[in-house]
């Protein structure tokens, strides 16, 4: 039962820096965007020289164009290598320059891992505070996938038909909302967590067991040796701490949070053309060059100072041109 429930939870444990964490918590923080100001300063000063930089590198173009009209092969030669020159240089101060402010934006948000819990972390801590007081154990119920939905509606009803109210408490449907990113734009769809699989919290009564198994869309409980097994605690806090740190996100006003809770799904492609929506890059337009589905990130050509610069951003970072 053990390796069946480590396939089907993540860990969602969460720490929260008690009153003696605090100080140093926030002698890092205040350190980070210390870190994050000096990187900003140094991105400046790569800027400013590459726009020098950049000039070089047309008027060397320039020169190099009239040696070639002019049908001298000294000063093209010449020219060829002080241009060459003169685009390394630049090539140099912009990797420096996207660098040092992507160092920056990194910086500036950790140094945000300390402040103070927000809704959605509030109302994990009560959930699972609330756990040592609820009555009943909580279980996992196999169900047929697509109907985790109207699995909870059917048990809610037959636990009034049978009068299970004081034995069968609460049943649960873990939900999630995604993002999704297809060619028609971005859309915003819940759905369900862990499909075929449904929380309830009961007793250990032997014929209430019976009356949810024979519900319509249950499969059995989910344990060992046809025994139904009971969760911890905490396994119960990681299935439903996303839905309830959504919620309350939602609930709150914080919707900035509450979006960043969401899973990403994208249909990005080589070569296509995307916006940039987040971080030191926002509003500019890239092509992307780079794909990594597995973490989510992908490498955007984006045009700084007339040259096409490799930036690594998340999936949740741009957007497609519509």
């Amino acid at each position: 039962m053990a390796n069946d429930r480590d396939n089907l939870f993540d860990d969602g444990s969460s720490h929260t820096p008690g009153e003696a964490e605090n100080q140093p918590a926030q002698d890092g923080d205040q350190s980070l965007r210390d870190e994050a100001q000096v990187d900003l300063n140094l991105a400046d000063l790569d800027a400013q020289e590459a726009d020098t930089a950049q000039k070089a590198v047309e008027a060397d173009q320039e020169a190099l164009e009239q040696a070639q009209t002019d049908h001298d092969p000294d000063r093209e030669e010449a020219d060829e290598q002080a241009l060459s020159d003169a685009t390394e240089v630049l090539d140099e101060h912009l990797s420096d320059a996207v660098d040092e402010v992507v160092e920056a934006d990194e910086d500036k948000e950790a140094s945000g891992q300390y402040q103070e819990e927000d809704a959605g972390d509030k109302a994990v801590d009560e959930f699972r505070n609330s756990l040592r007081t609820l009555d009943g154990k909580w279980y996992v119920l196999h169900t047929y996938s697509g109907y985790e939905k109207r699995v909870k509606a059917n048990i809610e009803s037959r636990v009034q038909n049978f009068g299970l109210e004081d034995t069968v408490f609460q049943v649960e449907v873990p939900m999630e909302e995604v993002e999704k990113h297809t060619e028609k734009g971005k859309k915003i769809i819940s759905r369900v967590r862990i499909p075929g699989y449904v929380l309830i919290r009961m007793w250990p009564d032997d014929d209430a067991r019976r009356i949810i198994r024979e519900t319509e869309g249950v499969t059995g409980f989910v344990g060992s040796n046809r025994e139904a097994v009971p969760l911890s605690r905490q396994e119960v806090v990681d299935m439903m701490a996303p839905m309830i740190r959504s919620q309350a996100l939602k609930e709150s006003g914080d919707k900035p949070k509450a979006a960043r809770q969401r899973k990403i799904e994208v249909s990005f492609e080589m070569g296509e053309t995307v916006t940039v929506t987040d971080g030191p890059f926002a509003t500019m337009t890239g092509v992307i060059s780079e794909l990594q589905p597995t973490t989510q990130k992908l490498t955007v050509l984006v045009n700084i100072f007339g040259r096409d610069t490799p930036v690594e951003l998340g999936f949740d970072q741009v957007e497609k041109l519509s």
